[in-house]
């Protein structure tokens, strides 16, 4: 497939001493940098068909941050919605931008920039695009685990598609790369400001392939898989990437050119109705995750959960909303269909659309900002962190079960509608 493309990244580094997200339990603020974060951009242009990727070393982003980014591309550059796509890693080990209770404060100087940065990168990747030939293969990786406890609904994702955009000397001008998994190898313990696994990926593929391209490492539905283990040191983190890296190069030595193929995308809103709870639920949830909370975790557990139960309670009092608007975009690129769904979804929801749409089918996760964890329908009757405690952190209510259904259902509609499945 030959296209006309263009990538850029700048460093989005925040200072030492700002606080670090994913991690209730976690001692604030950091204290010293392990590895620098990038924020990433790739364009591609196909007759009068473009996509501008934006994808950056964080834990996510706000949805009004995600729309005020797309909205500001759009005026400036002239992209329509539907063709800008912004996406993180959910590194835990990165700078607080969503509000996470008690799993760090959100530096409003460093927010600020944070916007500007984007915008630049935006703006270099979209910069004297060059004719590309793209190149797609589907690996794999075994680093993933369900981490919620065995039972029939447990579910590991591991493929790992790759493209290649090969500048007409052979060189590699961007790759992509999607794997779901947590970037939690850095544990609660850890004070430095990393990108963690996906970061040491794509700077390790970077530094190995001809032409030092613009590697974009991006996550899937990974609301249920993590690494094998996680530590405070490096030493970890470090090897997880060198075999995520070596999974993506092993891939690309498969990788042909894709042709036929298209380059589209689609664009939606979905209203998500909330488990809306009474002031009596509020207290009796507040007195079921209190009782339940490991001793161990510390105090700022309790202090999330003391925050839950005070400002719902609140809402509640001024006219509670009863939905969530989330946006589902989908991508054609090459012979393979991306759904980016901005939650964390759990790992099944790829295999669930391929089923519909055809084997080359994969999630972007923490895409266009995160609401939250979106399990199955079933998973709700399991319970565990990511239905009954996650939202308390995330926001004021859950998801009602039938949520990630209404989701992928609406994915399967916007891809079917580009000519997919």
């Amino acid at each position: 497939m030959t296209v006309r493309a263009a990538a850029a990244q700048i460093e989005i580094t925040p200072p030492v001493g700002v606080e670090l997200s994913g991690y209730a339990a976690r001692q604030q603020p950091s204290i010293g940098l392990l590895d620098p974060l990038y924020a990433r951009g790739l364009y591609l242009e196909q007759g009068a068909e473009r996509l501008l990727w934006v994808h950056a070393d964080l834990i996510g982003f706000g949805q009004e941050q995600a729309r005020r980014f797309r909205r500001r591309v759009c005026a400036e550059l002239g992209f329509q919605e539907r063709q800008v796509l912004l996406s993180a890693t959910h590194t835990h080990a990165g700078p607080a931008t969503v509000v996470l209770r008690e799993c760090g404060l959100p530096d409003v100087a460093y927010l600020a920039e944070l916007d500007e940065r984007l915008l630049t990168v935006a703006r270099m990747a979209a910069m004297r695009p060059q004719p590309a030939t793209l190149h797609f293969a589907e690996g794999a990786c075994d680093l993933a685990r369900d981490r919620r406890p065995p039972s029939e609904l447990s579910h590991v994702d591991h493929r790992l598609p790759v493209w290649a955009l090969r500048r007409e000397d052979g060189s590699h001008l961007a790759v992509v790369a999607n794997y779901p998994m947590h970037n939690v190898a850095l544990s609660a313990r850890n004070r430095l400001i990393s990108a963690d696994v996906a970061g040491q990926a794509a700077e390790g593929a970077r530094r190995a392939l001809p032409g030092a391209p613009v590697v974009l490492v991006t996550n899937g539905g990974c609301g249920n898989l993590n690494p094998p283990a996680s530590a405070e040191g490096p030493d970890l983190m470090q090897a997880y990437g060198q075999r995520l890296v070596a999974a993506i190069r092993g891939a690309m030595e498969a990788a042909v050119p894709c042709e036929p193929t298209m380059l589209a995308s689609a664009l939606a809103t979905e209203r998500l109705p909330l488990m809306v709870l009474s002031p009596d639920d509020v207290e009796a949830e507040h007195a079921r995750a209190v009782a339940a909370l490991d001793p161990s975790l510390g105090e700022s557990w309790l202090r999330a959960m003391d925050r839950w139960r005070a400002e719902t309670l609140a809402l509640i009092a001024h006219g509670a909303p009863d939905h969530v608007a989330t946006d589902v975009q989908v991508v054609r690129l090459g012979p393979a269909t991306l759904a980016a769904i901005g939650a964390e979804v759990f790992s099944r929801m790829a295999d669930e659309l391929r089923a519909i749409l055809g084997p080359r089918t994969y999630v972007v996760g923490y895409a266009n900002g995160d609401l939250g964890y979106m399990p199955p329908r079933e998973v709700y009757a399991e319970g565990g962190y990511e239905v009954d405690l996650a939202f308390k952190f995330y926001g004021h209510f859950m998801i009602v079960p039938g949520s990630y259904e209404l989701v992928r259902d609406l994915a399967i509609a916007l891809a079917r509608g580009l000519g997919a499945g």
